[in-house]
């Protein structure tokens, strides 16, 4: 493969052909050479639409954070409107609207150091744990973070770090490479697994590593693994921790996928490498004293109102966060247009759910409170008072 340099003449590993959006790799690695050195970079990653998200997310971003934006699709409005509130954070903005595991590909490709991922939904109260989280990767640990999937502890989105010096180390031992991208045994079907996102194949050198660290309990079919998902035959993705309740009803596993940066991590454990965790709270949707993250923000709206109302499903977290800090912003007298008709739009379908916003307020409130977080602190006030 071809060697490349960043603009300091610096090398920086394979161009990787075949990869997501290698056509921004000249210009993110420019990019790239113009952070502070001095301190690892920290990157957050979001789409149009999520403006009253990133409002409050910069409530938690510490000023010696050398937090990094990189946008997918912004409009002009909500760009200058992004630049306003971020006070000169430094961004990479793209034209074309990406997923996570795109980012996540372009990312591990390009940057040459240890690095931390924050989801522009994760709001880290502590801000200790950034620097618990880099300092993590210590020699042999490929992944630090306080999040964990089990029963094989794997990090787990939205907060954790990466040392991407770890990943030739991680192909040479398994006998080719590897992405941070999502996995798959056979190619996706019309049920567009995991929102669409991009699927990897699993190589026959995969598999082998994969059996030094994961037990399978049928063929291509591994026992129930956090961030692994099983499609089933009626086109639902859940979780497969879930598997045997939906067996037990009748649906069979058509596929699986290992979700984004959990194939990539396995393929770690396989070459000998670590996952580092500094503290371990399970999954991904988290309310503590030190990070909340309700996941799931930017999709939760697919449910049917009327599913809601009816009580097949419950009204998530996310939706409560969603709603009271879209009111938050459009408080703004510079808020897009699109914001207050999205919040109308929200009004309309919680009124359909039997809810209302003081409720949302007062529930929210009630759960961060049981869980352990400040409500009076400012952050958390200012969306809640």
């Amino acid at each position: 493969m071809v060697m490349t340099s960043d603009p300091t003449g610096k090398p920086l590993g394979d161009a990787r052909p075949g990869e997501s959006l290698t056509h921004l790799d000249h210009r993110f690695r420019e990019f790239l050479a113009g952070l502070p050195a001095d301190r690892p970079p920290w990157f957050c990653f979001f789409s149009s639409g999520l403006l009253h998200v990133v409002h409050h997310f910069l409530r938690f971003v510490p000023e010696r954070l050398n937090c990094v934006f990189v946008c997918s699709a912004l409009n002009a409005e909500e760009t200058a409107l992004r630049d306003r509130m971020s006070g000169g954070l430094p961004v990479f903005d793209m034209d074309d609207r990406v997923g996570s595991h795109e980012i996540f590909e372009l990312l591990l490709r390009n940057v040459n150091r240890p690095f931390g991922i924050v989801d522009v939904d994760c709001f880290v109260t502590d801000t200790d744990w950034f620097d618990r989280c880099t300092d993590g990767l210590e020699p042999g640990v490929v992944v630090s973070g306080p999040l964990s999937y089990g029963p094989i502890p794997l990090a787990a989105p939205p907060f954790l770090a990466l040392d991407p010096r770890a990943r030739p180390e991680i192909e040479r031992a398994i006998g080719g490479p590897v992405t941070p991208a999502a996995y798959a045994y056979v190619p996706p079907g019309p049920e567009k697994e995991i929102d669409g996102a991009t699927v990897r194949l699993i190589e026959p050198y995969h598999e082998r590593a994969l059996a030094r660290v994961m037990a399978l309990e049928g063929p291509r079919l591994p026992f129930p693994q956090g961030g692994v998902v099983d499609v089933l035959d009626d086109g639902r993705e859940v979780r497969s921790h879930e598997r045997h309740h939906h067996l037990h009803n009748g649906n069979e596993v058509i596929r699986v996928v290992f979700d984004g940066l959990m194939f990539y991590q396995l393929m770690a454990l396989a070459a000998g490498l670590r996952i580092g965790h500094f503290h371990q709270y399970p999954g991904t949707k988290v309310f503590a004293p030190e990070l909340v993250h309700a996941g799931g923000i930017s999709y939760w709206h697919r449910l049917r109102p009327s599913e809601i109302a009816a009580g097949i499903h419950k009204l998530p977290w996310s939706a409560h966060v969603d709603a009271l800090l879209l009111e938050d912003f459009n408080k703004r007298t510079d808020a897009p247009s699109g914001y207050r008709t999205r919040s109308t739009r929200l009004a309309a379908g919680l009124r359909q759910s039997k809810a209302d916003l003081a409720g949302l307020r007062e529930e929210l409130r009630t759960k961060l409170t049981s869980c352990g977080v400040d409500v009076t602190d400012p952050r958390w006030a200012a969306v809640l008072d």
